[in-house]
């Protein structure tokens, strides 16, 4: 069974993307990958099937380049939110307004999106972020500053990320 879905890749500073696309807008994307191969091989395991467009993918990539070299850019693309929960969505979309070298902590989110008490469950749905950059999960933080944790990028890649984005000092670890 085919799922549409369809790749594009993008060689940045940091490593290579791999952008999921289906009909409907930007679906997924790899975070960044020591390889072409590596960034390949994720996009496919998360289902992509064909290469997309360079109409379609050229100005994701341009944007994704220049953060990647340190520039203030906007990831305002369609998102392509079919299969996610009201509650994921709301998370995911008030995490995409965190303004970059800015953060905020699991339990400020869980109050934007209704559930005060539910700063674990951001932390599943930040864990579990098909969009990382793109949907900049590494801007939230523990309620005391530290960096929480940051999925298979490690707490190194998160910290670099917010230098890269000059994140105030207080809100990484001491």
């Amino acid at each position: 069974m085919s799922t549409g879905l369809r790749f594009y890749l993008c060689e940045t500073r940091l490593g290579w993307v791999g952008f999921i696309f289906s009909d409907r807008g930007l679906k997924a994307s790899t975070f960044f990958e020591g390889s072409h191969d590596g960034a390949l091989r994720k996009a496919m395991e998360l289902g992509a099937e064909a290469p997309a467009s360079e109409e379609e993918a050229a100005d994701l990539a341009r944007t994704m380049q220049a953060y990647a070299d340190g520039r203030a850019v906007a990831f305002d693309g369609a998102i392509d939110w079919s299969g996610v929960t009201p509650f994921r969505r709301q998370v995911l979309e008030e995490t995409r307004r965190i303004p970059a070298g800015e953060t905020r902590s699991y339990r400020w989110l869980a109050e934007r999106a209704g559930k005060p008490q539910g700063a674990r469950a951001v932390g599943q749905v930040m864990a579990t972020n098909p969009l990382p950059v793109i949907i900049p999960c590494h801007r939230v933080v523990a309620s005391d500053g530290s960096l929480g944790g940051y999925g298979g990028a490690g707490l190194p890649m998160k910290e670099a990320l917010l230098r890269l984005e000059g994140a105030r000092a207080e809100h990484r670890p001491q």
